[in-house]
């Protein structure tokens, strides 16, 4: 019995010293995404600072008419994809463009349009 007991309390410390690895394990691969700094060094093909990649900006497309967009940069340093058949400005939110039908009709400029 006590040799039962001796093996079932070093199964356990065993199985506690797994499990305690395996979560290091866990935490330290998921705080590797933490510590990453938030930089950004693409560019676009007019110079400047962006943060889409042009092999991104040549796949995307308008929601409404499915053409082309455009990237630009406004006076406030601000990114947009702009659909020049509509004037529709969609915003670029930490890297990510706001593709909505909504976004575009509310952030739309006349100026724009090229006839």
């Amino acid at each position: 019995m006590k040799k039962v007991l001796r093996i079932l309390g070093i199964a356990a410390v065993i199985g506690l010293a797994i499990a305690i690895f395996r979560a290091v394990r866990q935490y330290q691969e998921d705080s590797v995404f933490d510590l990453t700094p938030a930089t950004n060094s693409n560019t676009n093909t007019s110079g400047q600072r962006g943060s889409i990649s042009p092999e991104l900006l040549s796949m995307l497309a308008d929601p409404g008419d499915k053409g082309p967009v455009e990237l630009m940069v406004d006076a406030n340093g601000k990114e947009w994809l702009v659909n020049r058949r509509n004037g529709y400005r969609y915003p670029i939110e930490d890297g990510i463009p706001i593709m909505l039908l909504e976004e575009g009709e509310k952030n739309k400029d006349e100026s724009l349009i090229q006839k």
